[in-house]
């Protein structure tokens, strides 16, 4: 097993007066050549966004762009014609494939909205862009709730890449397993909230593991938790085109 451990402490910070951001890889003004992506897995993002405030139309293409909100709700839009509203237990993917433009505003004039970003290389580059979200039913306690997949389905978001995308809430003590889907595949975790014992380290609150290696994985709760986990390729992906614009 070989593995890196990105401290939320250790995380790159930018404040724009009306948007926070995190970013636990390279990204806009933030650089580490130690962290540019964890295989497949190019960005992961926390974003703070206050009341009233948004992010202008902006361009992306040939990558695979996901948004899980974790507090309040964010209206979504593109030049495609959706227009979503999106709250915590929702996600949404962006396949930007030959390019896309959108838009994303906090719904609230008062409270803060905050979500998690991610961006994944895409398996096939110059498709034509297409846009999903989902509504997943309730997850139960210490059972993996799947966000995306290859294949997606009628609650799960499809991916163009062999990533999986899956989220868990922990009950304090308990201890679950994690196969991995694809032999080679590496799997990065990021603790949204609580404590948690994985890959020979404790994770705390926005700490994160990405694990190479194994064949599963076992996580157990300190406290009370929840964890994001993704799992992708882990070969040398090159970005192809595209901005650092949310």
């Amino acid at each position: 097993m070989e593995r890196v451990i990105h401290r939320a402490e250790s995380r790159g910070y930018a404040d724009g007066g009306w948007q926070r951001s995190y970013f636990n890889f390279s990204f806009a003004g933030y650089y580490d050549p130690r962290r540019i992506n964890f295989g497949a897995l190019r960005v992961l993002n926390e974003v703070v966004l206050l009341g009233g405030e948004g992010v202008a139309a902006h361009p992306h293409d040939n990558m695979e762009i996901v948004t899980v909100p974790l507090q309040g709700a964010v209206v979504y839009g593109d030049n495609l014609g959706n227009a979503v509203t999106l709250t915590a237990g929702q996600a949404d993917v962006i396949s930007a494939g030959t390019g896309i433009s959108h838009t994303l505003y906090n719904c609230s004039k008062q409270e803060e909205a905050r979500y998690l970003v991610l961006w994944i290389f895409p398996r096939r580059y110059e498709l034509p862009p297409a846009y999903h979200y989902v509504k997943p039913s309730p997850a139960a306690w210490n059972t993996w709730q799947p966000v995306a997949s290859p294949d997606g389905g009628e609650e799960v978001l499809p991916l163009n890449q062999d990533a999986w995308i899956s989220r868990i809430e922990l009950e304090a003590g308990a201890c679950v397993q994690y196969p991995l889907h694809r032999d080679g595949n590496g799997c990065y975790a990021f603790l949204i909230d609580g404590e948690v014992e994985m890959a020979d380290t404790v994770l705390a609150a926005r700490d994160a593991v990405g694990v190479t290696g194994v064949g599963r994985l076992e996580v157990r709760a300190v406290a009370a938790s929840r964890l994001l986990l993704v799992e992708v390729p882990m070969q040398d992906w090159k970005r192809h085109a595209g901005d650092d614009a949310d």
